[in-house]
């Protein structure tokens, strides 16, 4: 029993340490249907330019779980996490500018067939990405071996960006949700100033302290904030901030006075999650603030 038990704590370990492939197609049914009637307009979208990226690879610990797998990547810090550089002639690999680029990743599950991964257009209708993308097999089959197909791009980054949706040559299309969104996050920009502004509060651990802090966040919707934080274990010391709010381009967080220090996720429309500084979530429940 006890070595059942140590096994199934290892196999636990293993399956924690792989990084999954984000859920494809989840997305309401309204929404997906919305998208799914904008692909016959698709030359009505505006074109954004891409290229290629070369010299990456997907770690070892990234799962694929589709025979073809999608990526869509809008930070370095997440970039990191799933890829690898070769290590012939590091000089001559670019890397992206997260500030205007986001990186779009299309990876098939390694077979003995060696199949190419090609690019027919990029373009924006509304606040979604259209990839219209096309997969190919070459002549020389059966090679043998297992190969990776797998390819890497960028592209411009649009002011918002909603969705990511992928249309191969059958016109199957598949849905992501782009950066840190979920079904709860605004749907557009005016469902956020409509929706999620207002005053939000709570109290805050202090960290490496025993101290409290109790927190009152004023969201305008003409983009303003009014922030006042009490510490209540020092003599109810206050300290008293205003300012803008930046959303960021997938209007899941925002940022004030583009204080990295000063992010929160939009965790529904009466919730929202202060981040970390380098905006992802912090594992805890205690910094949240409530309408």
């Amino acid at each position: 029993m006890k070595k059942i038990v140590i096994f199934l704590m290892f196999l636990l370990c293993i399956i924690t340490s792989c990084v999954s492939v984000p859920k494809q197609g989840t997305v309401p049914q309204k929404v997906f249907q919305e998208i799914k009637s904008n692909v016959i307009n698709l030359e009505q979208g505006d074109t954004l330019s891409f290229s290629t990226l070369n010299g990456y690879f997907l770690k070892s610990n990234v799962k694929l779980s589709h025979e073809i797998n999608f990526f869509t990547i809008g930070s370095l810090n997440k970039f990191k996490k799933i890829t690898g550089t070769a290590k012939a002639n590091p000089e001559s690999i670019v890397v992206p500018n997260f500030n205007s680029e986001i990186v779009i990743i299309i990876a098939m599950k390694p077979s003995k067939n060696l199949n190419v991964i090609s690019i027919k257009r990029v373009c924006t209708l509304g606040n979604d990405i259209y990839i219209d993308y096309e997969v190919s097999e070459k002549e020389i089959t059966d090679l043998g071996y297992f190969v990776p197909n797998v390819y890497f791009f960028k592209v411009q980054k649009p002011k918002i960006t909603i969705n990511t949706c992928f249309i191969d040559a059958n016109k199957k299309i598949t849905v992501l949700p782009f950066g840190n969104r979920n079904v709860k996050s605004p749907i557009d920009v005016y469902d956020m100033l409509k929706n999620y502004t207002g005053v939000y509060k709570g109290t805050f651990p202090i960290s490496s302290t025993e101290n409290v802090m109790s927190v009152e966040l004023n969201l305008k919707e003409d983009y303003t904030f009014y922030l006042n934080q009490i510490y209540l274990t020092l003599n109810g010391k206050t300290f008293k901030s205003s300012g803008k709010w930046y959303p960021t381009s997938d209007l899941s967080s925002f940022v004030l006075n583009k204080n990295k220090n000063l992010s929160f996720y939009f965790t529904d429309r009466n919730t929202i999650e202060k981040l970390d500084d380098n905006g992802e979530k912090i594992d805890s429940s205690m910094y949240t603030l409530k309408k």
